[in-house]
């Protein structure tokens, strides 16, 4: 296989998880979810890492309302286990 098609093979390749998180601030639960996936972008396709937060309820094992993305895993976590908030500047 030679590199094009290699490449073109991860391209190809659905969303694979990469790091799951749940993060407390006091009282609340978060759950961190970061996938690698391929993006179609305007110079066309590109493949990286998504980190999504959502509230999650830590007694009933669900995922709650969908809070948005954050930049990377770590740092995400870091700041929802500091602020309680997605972005410090939230």
């Amino acid at each position: 296989m030679n590199e094009n098609e290699a490449m073109t093979e991860i391209y190809n390749r659905a969303n694979i998880p990469i790091w799951k998180s749940y993060v407390w601030y006091n009282d609340k639960c978060f759950f961190v979810s970061t996938i690698e996936r391929t993006y179609d972008t305007y110079e066309g396709e590109s493949r990286g890492n998504e980190t999504l937060v959502w509230k999650y309820d830590w007694d009933k094992r669900e995922r709650g309302e969908w809070l948005g993305q954050g930049d990377n895993h770590i740092n995400t976590c870091t700041t929802l286990i500091k602020t309680g908030l997605l972005h410090e500047d939230t």
